[in-house]
């Protein structure tokens, strides 16, 4: 069976990492294919607070985790709409045939075959990237670059982030939190259309 696993993944955590083995081990078997949908809020290149990473980035971060698993076919990382609209137009471009989604959001009900309600991430602690986002900020206000390790995230992420464009990207989050932290963005999307500024 083909699945679809949609999510943010603002950052790839140990518990992300997982529930997608769990996912593959236990629907994909042999012959299926697990697609991995890397929400788009705005654009592939929009980041704020709560989304520091572009799609390109964190799709990077799928490669270093499970660049086996891409390389020979078994998944797939791909660009999903936060747009329910587009949902099934994305499905369509993005994936091959009929895909059933494993997620917990209902606005896939309206395109897509739902495989029930899934509990196995809500009741894992740390499934959300939130904790570790934060982590990261605090440590980016008293020091320029990341640690070597942090609990909750493979030491090969890590590395990827401590990078100067990043890094910089990061710490100006973590300096102005208010500022960007518009979740979807779509209040500063819509001021600048209607004000043409």
């Amino acid at each position: 069976m083909d699945i679809l696993f949609p999510g943010r993944f603002s950052i790839l955590t140990k518990v992300h990492e997982g529930v997608i083995r769990h996912i593959s081990d236990k629907y994909v078997a042999d012959e299926g294919k697990l697609y991995i949908g890397l929400r788009i809020i705005i654009d592939e290149n929009w980041t704020n607070y709560d989304n520091p990473f572009t799609y390109d980035e964190r799709k990077e971060m799928f490669n270093i985790v499970f660049g086996k698993e891409i390389a020979n076919g078994k998944f797939c990382v791909v660009p999903i709409s936060y747009n329910p609209l587009s949902l099934h137009q994305d499905i369509n471009k993005h994936c091959e045939g009929k895909v059933t989604i494993y997620t917990r959001e209902k606005t896939w009900a309206v395109c897509c075959k739902i495989l029930g309600v899934p509990t196995i991430y809500e009741n894992r602690e740390g499934f959300s990237a939130t904790n570790i986002k934060e982590k990261i900020y605090e440590i980016l206000k008293k020091q320029n670059k990341l640690p070597v390790s942090i609990d909750g995230i493979d030491d090969k992420i890590l590395n990827f982030m401590n990078n100067e464009q990043i890094l910089n990207r990061l710490k100006n989050f973590a300096a102005h939190p208010d500022k960007n932290k518009d979740k979807f963005g779509i209040n500063y999307r819509l001021r600048k259309i209607f004000l043409f500024k």
